[in-house]
């Protein structure tokens, strides 16, 4: 991989975020996308024709493919982990949406795949290469120790997705779908000793599909604090509201809509979030593969997204 001169893609999928991965990856000279695998053959063609790709019915053809060194995968949340292990296994680098697997021993394989066979495993959250994320994480370390974090989602109507946040069997539960604001706080202060769940559905069917939703987790984390994640969905309210709240013992950052503040015994202040460039997870990932080549791959992203799942998955 030393001397390649471009990093050979495949993409599983052919929705909105295939589509997505493929604009980012275009334009860049390091990158070609050489075949697209998707279950809706329609689509699948169409995409991998306006790339000038090779179309693959089979997502398993593809992983196996010798001319492909990374793979992108957009499919469904519950095929995320069986997809992932497959194409480590053919020592393929991954880049996976979010979440990382729907079962806890999935994404431990995944990551011991990855450490054994030195590959690239890396998950779609874009905290990496958030500026607004690393601002958080310098203030909280300046703030001293947790207390409490907490976060609260109330979304009116059947929202945005009902097709998919309505349905367990497609989306798993809430917690799992919200995946993205339990992965950062991971990242902020650890894994979690204890999780405790509570889930309400109103409107549940024997299909999994459902008309509102409750759905609360309130964890202990290994190094100390307390984190409680509260989502409502299909709710009666006016419009949707989101407050995230860090209560550290110097200090309290929170986020109500009108964002990020830092409260000490000074006073109030507006978190300073600073407008430097930074490269997109694609750029980050070819990066990393590059970097493979002659040491092993920081495997940093995989294990977060690891004590992420821990702690969605519970609330099954």
């Amino acid at each position: 991989m030393k001397n390649m001169t471009n990093i050979k893609i495949g993409i599983i999928g052919s929705g909105g975020m295939a589509r997505h991965h493929l604009v980012r990856f275009a334009p860049m000279e390091t990158a070609e996308v050489v075949a697209i695998a998707s279950r809706n053959e329609q689509t699948g063609t169409q995409l991998a024709g306006e790339h000038n790709a090779v179309f693959i019915p089979e997502w398993h053809r593809l992983v196996q493919r010798e001319d492909i060194n990374g793979v992108v995968i957009c499919t469904h949340n519950d095929s995320h982990g069986e997809i992932v292990l497959a194409a480590l296994r053919a020592d393929k680098h991954v880049f996976v949406e979010y979440p990382l697997a729907s079962d806890v021993g999935e994404g431990e394989a995944a990551l011991r795949l990855a450490e054994d066979r030195g590959r690239v495993l890396r998950v779609s959250h874009p905290e990496a290469v958030s500026n607004t994320h690393k601002a958080l994480k310098q203030k909280i370390g300046e703030l001293g120790d947790l207390l409490l974090t907490s976060f609260v989602r109330l979304t009116p109507g059947r929202g945005a997705r009902p097709e998919i946040l309505f349905n367990l069997s497609v989306s798993g539960t809430p917690a799992h779908f919200f995946i993205y604001h339990i992965y950062p706080i991971v990242d902020f202060f650890g894994g979690a000793a204890s999780v405790k769940k509570n889930a309400v559905y109103e409107g549940l069917k024997e299909n999994g599909q459902y008309d509102r939703f409750v759905n609360t987790l309130t964890v202990e984390f290994e190094r100390g604090g307390v984190g409680q994640w509260t989502w409502a969905g299909g709710v009666a309210i006016n419009a949707a509201e989101e407050h995230e709240r860090y209560v550290l013992t110097d200090g309290t950052i929170s986020d109500a809509g009108d964002g990020w503040h830092c409260t000490t015994p000074a006073g109030v202040t507006p978190l300073v979030i600073p407008d430097s460039p930074q490269p997109t997870l694609q750029k980050l990932w070819l990066s990393e593969i590059r970097d493979a080549a002659d040491q092993p791959p920081n495997l940093e992203d995989a294990r977060v997204a690891l004590e992420a799942i821990r702690i969605s998955l519970s609330s099954e």
